[in-house]
């Protein structure tokens, strides 16, 4: 029943091998070199390739700078011309010079070229800014591939120039560039429409009024004061023709707003507009309406509440007008509308070619040709090309392959869950010869997201470890329409071996296992906070795993599947279980769209919660924020009963009536406990209630740590051994040790009587509470002794199901190492991995507060920050930082630290005494962080905001002294002109700041604020 001392440096390690897309160039330019005295420039003259051109990077009128050079091709690779252009490093250039098309407009522009490893460049038109690419490895440096992008370019000659910005880039054999469908010329913007018209029609609190000077208003007026039934219809819209076209609303709001919208005699469909950067900055919001030809009225109504100032409408055609109402792209025209059907304000519509399922918030297009989704938030299209897939055995089911994509608006169905009130709508791909692949969509009345998921049934048994309800493989497939800092969340499987989270920059080639997220990401640009949530919401099956890559600030892969298995991730040595059935289901995956990525964050763990809520705390077990001690950071093995007795006295002698929750101490012992006897067990017990504290105790049920598998296991009367009940794979071997320990397989019956055994004995003892360790081990893909059980997710499931039915609701559960899903078996679950007390590790458990702040509240009650040793920090300044991490992180508030040293208890007496700072900790909600682009590092900036009161933590992680400025704005969302008052968590002390201050904090420092902001 001891941890064992870890040692990592002999853990295997290896690299889960995928597929990189690299598109092989496939023959030479379509037309005749040009003279070599001019550009060396191909117009391609094919149908299909009008306005294309072509040009040799080793023309003789362009620019090579530093140590690029012309040089001839390998033998084995089939460039054009022969030549090549390599040397790009160090400060080198390639300019493409007389680039010369006829006209203005966007272009693609494909570059051919050689890597042998992923290397990037940066590309330049016309000596403008310098735009970054990441293009991923050819095959070797003997094969070309391709890679596209786009440009603006002018009428007549333009210089394009590839610039290695420092590093090293591909070799250049030459680019080709084609004028982008629609991207020649300036684009309309349509009929503009004012709000302040004369022949408009204003009712209710409606006015015409002027802008403020600092407003970049059309006209210098707007309507405003739509409030309390109040509404502007603007009268004689005029179409040309009958159809589809996009409305541009120009409008106002400080806040976000919700406006209603209706067409002639139309039905009014409600929008949820999101706030401008103040009240006097114009924002413009986009959706899709159908006109008839002629005069139209379009009325906007603020449905008895509040709705913003509108400026002004534009309106512009479609292009196919009148054929396709919804966000396509790339997923295909779906003709005319059939029928529809509102549920509740969700709108169905039927199509000739697909449909349409609308809520306030989003749209989802789906086309019965291509077989193809796209997603699209308050008008704007985000996801395209969305598809499908599941592994049989040998066989790819893919649901853009199959011959028939039905969707019957008859058979959409009314639903009522943890989500709220919404539909589920199916889609139905059939084939002869194949099993049948369902897509279910679930739209809800009042969420910003919704759910997908598939189903796969057979006339026979089928079975998968690879089922992906969204795919997508597509140039640009997933465009949040902003490049800011644009960043790729990804989140390790549990927290085990110091794992952490990393927010990486989107234009990554997915090369390794380390990119794939477990069960959720965020694809967000941090500059504007605006971004994706993605995420499984099921975990009684599958681990899922989310595959990624992306270039020029879009992903043009995303997978989302069920069946992620990695040893490094997950710890699996075996490949994922196998699901079968007649039918089998994917997990449900969430995808949301947010103003604010931390929003979707926290609505994503809200998520998880509506399907599987937090542990309840039961009569008896204090529902606030656990105060006390862990003997783990002060004793580790050497743990006794002296040190027990002396630590319960010396908190009730010194600490408890300050460093407790509403007097409530936990005196809790971690690993080693069984140093002590049974009867010193029980006294220990005693004297720890006597002082008015509450015991604890530590176990791990899914581990052995020994080496004897003829050891009878502890509760079973010796009917079993631990032989018996470790985990196995389907030859029958032993599965290998992970963490120095072998895993236990939690649904066999020996290994569930040992778990009554030795908890039913703490219940006896008379311990409240419980930290349970190594949890990830009964996670394991394996051969399972129950022969219902499939996956390990499954086997997770049962055991800790099981777990707390036989504690029965009697103890405080904290989950320590454990996977992140499921989470509804424990009170509280550590965020971080052990955390010594160093300034480093204190960084580290910092970093799982900056992605993992989400988990409090939503899907635990608390996050854990791990035990708060004092005496390792090397300074008092350091550890007050610890002080300050943990006390800010959700919280299990335990210190660990040995008082038997008089200057360790000076420490204690000095920092877990302050009132304020105790104050914030029993508050028992995490911090956000301000900025969420820092790569696998922490945040040094976080806030919260409880209720009226506003708080924020700064730290400096390095030994050196800094100088931090904390931008105001950006921190709390308050105006250039408010001003903030500061006060200080630990000495009271006050400043204030208006805009930004500037904080100089010593080596290893960290503040604590309580904030007011005032008008």
């Amino acid at each position: 029943m001891k941890r064992k001392a870890r040692s990592w440096a002999g853990k295997s390690l290896f690299l889960l091998l995928v597929a990189v897309l690299l598109v092989q160039w496939t023959g030479g330019p379509a037309g005749q070199e040009a003279e070599a005295a001019g550009a060396e420039v191909t117009s391609i003259t094919d149908e299909a390739a009008a306005d294309s051109y072509s040009f040799e990077a080793e023309s003789a009128v362009n620019t090579l700078a530093g140590k690029a050079e012309i040089k001839a091709c390998a033998e084995l690779t089939a460039c054009s011309g022969g030549q090549i252009v390599g040397g790009l490093w160090g400060g080198s250039s390639l300019g493409f010079n007389e680039v010369t098309v006829d006209a203005a407009g966007v272009y693609t522009m494909t570059v051919h070229y050689i890597s042998g490893d992923p290397r990037s460049i940066g590309v330049s038109v016309n000596g403008g800014t310098i735009d970054h690419y990441d293009l991923p490895k050819t095959t070797d440096w003997n094969t070309l591939g391709v890679y596209e992008l786009e440009l603006e370019l002018k009428a007549g000659s333009n210089t394009i120039r590839l610039d290695d910005e420092g590093g090293y880039s591909p070799d250049i054999d030459r680019i080709e560039l084609r004028l982008s469908e629609g991207g020649s010329g300036e684009p309309g913007t349509g009929t503009a429409y004012e709000a302040e018209a004369a022949n408009n029609v204003l009712t209710g609190n409606a006015s015409v009024s002027g802008c403020s000077a600092a407003t970049d208003c059309s006209g210098g007026k707007k309507v405003g004061n739509l409030w309390g039934g109040s509404t502007l219809q603007f009268r004689d819209v005029t179409a040309e023709q009958a159809g589809v076209y996009t409305l541009s609303v120009s409008y106002i709001s400080g806040d976000p707003r919700p406006v209603s919208i209706a067409v002639n005699d139309g039905p009014s469909d409600n929008y949820a507009l999101p706030k401008t950067e103040d009240w006097d900055t114009v924002g413009v919001f986009k959706l899709e309406v159908e006109l008839k030809a002629g005069a139209n009225t379009i009325t906007f109504n603020d449905d008895g509440g509040w709705s913003p100032d509108i400026d002004k409408i534009e309106l512009a055609a479609k292009e196919g007008s009148g054929e396709d109402p919804g966000p396509v792209d790339n997923i295909g025209q779906i003709g005319k509308a059939i029928d529809s059907k509102k549920y509740g304000s969700i709108k169905v519509t039927a199509y000739d070619k697909g449909a349409t399922f609308v809520s306030r918030n989003y749209s989802v297009t789906y086309n019965t040709e291509s077989g193809l989704a796209a997603f699209a938030w308050n008008g704007k299209t985000l996801v395209k090309g969305a598809y499908a897939s599941a592994q049989l055995e040998d066989q790819l089911l893919d649901s853009r392959k199959y011959s028939e994509h039905n969707f019957k608006l008859g058979n959409v169905e009314k639903i009522k869950d943890g989500h709220g009130q919404g539909v589920r709508i199916t889609v139905e791909n059939r084939s002869a010869g194949l099993p049948v692949m369902k897509q279910i969509y679930q739209l809800y009345d009042n969420q910003s997201y919704f759910l997908v998921s598939q189903q796969v049934a057979g006339s026979n048994v089928i079975s998968s470890n690879d089922m992906a309800p969204l795919v997508v493989n597509a140039s640009g497939g997933v465009d949040l329409g902003s490049n800011g800092d644009n960043r790729v969340l990804i989140t390790p499987y549990d927290n085990d071996a110091w794992s952490r989270y990393q927010a990486r920059t989107i234009n990554t080639a997915l090369n390794n296992n380390n990119y794939i997220s477990s069960e959720m990401t965020a694809v967000y640009d941090n500059t504007s906070r605006a971004g994706l949530v993605i995420g499984s919401v099921t975990h009684d099956v599958w681990k899922t795993g989310i595959y990624w890559s992306g270039s020029n600030d879009k992903l043009n892969k995303l997978k989302v599947y069920g069946g992620f298995t990695s040893l490094t991730s997950t710890h699996d040595s075996i490949q994922h279980g196998k699901v079968s059935g007649k039918t089998i289901t994917s997990p449900q995956v969430a995808i949301g769209y947010y103003a604010d990525y931390r929003d979707g964050l926290e609505n994503y763990g809200d998520a998880n919660a509506a399907v599987a809520p937090p542990l309840k705390f039961e009569k008896g077990i204090p529902s606030g924020v656990p105060v006390g001690w862990n003997s783990w950071g002060a004793y580790e093995s050497s743990l006794s009963y002296d040190k027990v007795v002396s630590v319960s006295n010396f908190f009730k002698d010194n600490l408890q009536k300050s460093f407790s929750n509403k007097g409530t101490v936990y005196i809790n012992m971690d690993s080693y406990w069984d140093n002590l006897t049974e009867q010193q067990l029980r006294d220990a017990v005693k004297v720890i209630r006597k002082n008015g504290q509450k015991a604890g105790i530590y176990y791990g049920p899914f581990v052995y740590w020994g080496d004897n598998m003829s050891q009878p296991v502890e509760g079973t009367n010796g009917k079993y051994t631990y032989g018996d009940i470790v985990l196995r794979d389907a030859d029958g071997n032993i599965l290998p040790k992970v963490d120095g320990a072998y895993a236990i397989d939690p649904t066999h019956p020996g290994s569930q009587q040992r778990v009554e055994y030795i908890f039913n004995k703490f219940l006896e003892e008379g311990f409240e509470y419980i930290k349970i360790d190594f949890l990830s081990h009964g996670s394991f893909e394996g051969k399972h002794y129950d022969p219902n059980v499939q996956t390990g997710i499954q086997a997770y499931n049962e055991g800790m199901a099981h777990i707390d039915k036989t504690l029965g609701g009697k103890m405080f559960i904290s989950a320590s190492i454990a996977p992140l899903f499921p989470s509804q078996y424990a009170h509280a679950r550590r965020i971080s991995c052990d955390v010594d007390g160093s300034l480093g590790r204190t960084e580290y458990q910092l970093n799982n507060l900056t992605y993992g702040w989400w988990q409090n509240g939503t899907i635990y009650s608390y996050t854990d920050p791990d035990y708060v040793t004092l005496a390792k920090g090397g300074s008092f300044i350091a550890a007050q930082t610890r002080v300050n991490a943990a006390a800010i992180s959700g919280t299990v508030y335990m210190n660990s630290d040995d008082v038997s040293n008089v200057e360790t208890q000076k420490l204690m007496k000095s920092l877990l005494t302050n009132k304020t700072v105790n104050d914030i900790a029993l508050i028992g909600e995490a911090f956000r962080p301000v900025e969420g682009n820092t790569g696998n590092a922490a945040a040094d900036v976080f806030v919260l905001q409880n209720k009226q009161d506003y708080y924020l933590a700064v730290f400096n992680y390095t030994n050196d002294a800094v100088t931090k400025t904390v931008d105001l704005k950006r921190a709390f969302g308050v105006t250039a002109t408010s001003k903030v008052e500061l006060t200080d968590a630990w000495t009271g002390s006050k400043l204030e700041a208006q805009d930004s201050f500037q904080l100089s904090l010593e080596g290893a420092q960290s503040k604590l604020y309580k904030v007011k902001i005032k008008k």
